[in-house]
């Protein structure tokens, strides 16, 4: 196993497939991209967050089960971008330069979550590089496990 010293201060999605970050679970990574939601379709939702702001490096994924209809063959094999923090039934399949595409996973003809996500509403995405991804900011907001400072965070500036 292949191991990157840069990752172990944020850890990302790569980090929790390869079984590195321990506990191998979500908060275990630190590293959050917040995009914002600038479309919403009958089949997705569209992010304003790309590969300038995520980077367009793939998590590969454990082999993957017999492919599904809700995903191709290639992103089981290749993996993708990023994933939603907390939302493990949605799917961020298509990174652009800018944006970010995100469908159901059970549903990949139809997005039945639209009103949790109305245009203008935050969304949290787990890179599945960290360092790629923190390279894209010269700011980063430091936010408590809690949450407690989710509206007034710490700054650091690179």
């Amino acid at each position: 196993m292949e191991l990157h010293p840069g990752k172990y201060t944020l850890y990302d999605r790569q980090q929790l497939w390869s079984g590195a970050a321990r506990p191998c679970e979500e908060s275990t990574v630190a590293c959050r991209v917040m995009a914002t939601v600038i479309g919403s379709y009958p089949d997705r939702i569209l992010l304003d967050a790309g590969a300038l702001a995520l980077s367009k490096d793939l998590a590969v994924p454990p082999p993957p089960p017999p492919i599904s209809a809700s995903s191709s063959a290639e992103q089981q094999q290749q993996g993708t971008t990023c994933s939603v923090q907390g939302r493990p039934d949605l799917e961020c399949y298509k990174t652009s330069q800018e944006m970010t595409l995100v469908r159901s996973k059970s549903s990949p003809t139809l997005f039945p979550h639209r009103e949790e996500f109305p245009i203008g509403s935050h969304v949290l995405l787990i890179p599945s590089h960290s360092c790629l991804a923190a390279a894209c900011f010269d700011k980063y907001h430091i936010i408590n496990e809690d949450g407690s400072n989710y509206e007034n965070p710490s700054v650091f500036t690179s």
